[in-house]
């Protein structure tokens, strides 16, 4: 079972986050807490890496909610990367060979 935070542990536990912030990274609709009752670890990595675009490269608020959803796109289409590297390893040498020589 995944943890849950509060409000107050996640505000404890990310550093650089303050309620204030945590309200302005909700308001701008860069999170999305998926838990009435609070934060799960995925949120607690999103919430870190918010904080982490702000501070060290600069990244507005406005432009947070953007930044993540390109990186879901990258995480989703890495998933999809690896189920066809999987498929493509359980094909015959040939077929392989095959397509690896298209790719070039």
């Amino acid at each position: 079972m995944s943890r849950i935070y509060s409000r107050t542990e996640i505000v404890t536990v990310v550093r650089h986050l303050t309620e204030d912030r945590l309200d302005r990274f909700i308001a701008a609709e860069a999170l999305e807490p998926t838990h009435a009752d609070g934060f799960d670890e995925v949120e607690r990595a999103r919430i870190t890496l918010l904080c982490e675009l702000s501070d060290d490269f600069d990244v507005p608020d406005q432009a947070l909610a953007m930044v993540m959803s390109l990186v879901d796109q990258l995480h989703g289409t890495r998933g999809s990367l690896l189920r066809l590297a999987r498929a493509l390893a359980e094909e015959p040498q040939e077929v392989r060979d095959r397509i690896g020589g298209r790719l070039r």
